[in-house]
């Protein structure tokens, strides 16, 4: 993932890490997302939603994702 903004965390405004791999077999775009803290911040009130996982076109896309996922700066 390059040219994007950091990804911070709605509950403890951390950074997080996201990670994504795509099988391009049949032009397939969808991909499988871990999203997780860069490190272990403060007791984050979120915790227990991350790593957050799962297959998605962009990692805003996930499941959960705007539950965890701060608005971008």
């Amino acid at each position: 993932m390059t040219g994007h903004r950091p990804l911070l965390c709605r509950g403890c405004s951390g950074h997080l890490y996201a990670v994504c791999t795509v099988d391009h077999a049949g032009g397939n775009v969808v991909g499988q997302w871990e999203v997780d803290h860069e490190t272990t911040p403060v007791p984050c009130p979120l915790a227990g939603l991350l790593p957050l996982t799962g297959t998605a076109a962009s990692v805003h896309d996930l499941p959960g994702a705007e539950e965890v996922l701060g608005p971008q700066r």
